[in-house]
């Protein structure tokens, strides 16, 4: 098995092509996450105005801070 006798069968492309698909995958599942985080910081602030622990326009400066 080497290169005298033509027989490495290791295409190099279909590794560097398993290895772009996998990091493309892998950075949709990190936007798609980190996208929702932001969704999901702003639904507890909400529970924190509807229990009373958090005034309104606290509620308001902290959802412009996590917007931005």
């Amino acid at each position: 098995m080497g290169f005298e006798d033509q027989s490495f069968s290791f295409f190099p492309f279909g590794a560097l092509f398993c290895l772009t698909l996998f990091s493309i995958v892998a950075v949709r599942i990190y936007a798609i996450r980190y996208r929702f985080r932001e969704d999901r910081q702003i639904d507890r602030l909400k529970n924190l105005v509807d229990k009373g622990e958090l005034s309104e326009t606290d509620y308001q400066r902290l959802k412009n801070l996590l917007s931005k």
